[in-house]
């Protein structure tokens, strides 16, 4: 098991973080936004396809577990798919991430853009590949 995972697991027994992302749409296009406080440690999700990251505010110390970044504000990024990420929040953080999808409800949204785990993520993509032949 990588070790995101294990440490994933770890911080499901610890306080969670009570701050909801906000939602964005337009016609292609779905952003979300979420603060992180400082001192804060998050995981992300699989993404399934290329997003952009936009760090807006703040400095984030960000690892794939084999190579980590520490990215301050204002911070722009292509997220590459297929990858779990670990954050910690230096100092107070408002991330964005932006996707190209037509969908509109969260549930709708989640299945498209990002899987659950590895194994999910590998199944979509191969799914994608049959859709393209």
């Amino acid at each position: 098991m990588p070790k995101i995972l294990e440490l994933e697991e770890i911080m499901r027994g610890m306080p969670q973080l009570d701050s909801e992302a906000k939602h964005y749409h337009l016609e292609g296009v779905y952003c979300r936004s979420l603060f992180m406080p400082a001192g804060s440690l998050a995981t992300g999700k699989i993404h399934n396809r290329e997003s952009i990251g936009i760090l807006a505010q703040g400095t984030l110390r960000i690892t794939n577990g084999d190579t980590s970044v520490v990215v301050t504000a204002p911070y722009i990024t292509v997220d590459k798919p297929g990858v779990k990420r670990l954050a910690y929040a230096e100092t107070d953080c408002t991330f964005i991430t932006v996707h190209r999808s037509d969908k509109k409800t969260l549930d709708d949204l989640e299945d498209e853009l990002v899987s659950k785990s590895f194994e999910e993520y590998e199944h979509k993509t191969q799914q994608l590949i049959g859709e393209s032949l």
